[in-house]
């Protein structure tokens, strides 16, 4: 499983920076907004960036195993 996550990170790069970057926004849009911190914290960005594309990629992975069972 970790290699197909590999793969498809490879392959469909540019998909990933898009969802770091809208990831990155909308965390710092939270921070300000919602939970008041002006100071902001690079190390809490960084873990739900990664947390985020993990998700994502496990979802996508689950969806594309299932698909390509239910065709074969």
């Amino acid at each position: 499983m970790a290699q197909r996550l590999r793969n498809r990170l490879r392959g469909y790069w540019g998909i990933c920076l898009a969802i770091v970057v809208v990831a990155v926004i909308l965390n710092e849009l939270f921070d300000r907004t919602v939970a008041g911190d002006k100071n902001g914290h690079p190390g809490g960005d960084v873990l739900v960036v990664i947390v985020a594309l993990v998700i994502i990629l496990v979802a996508w992975d689950f969806v594309a195993v299932r698909r390509a069972r239910r065709t074969s």
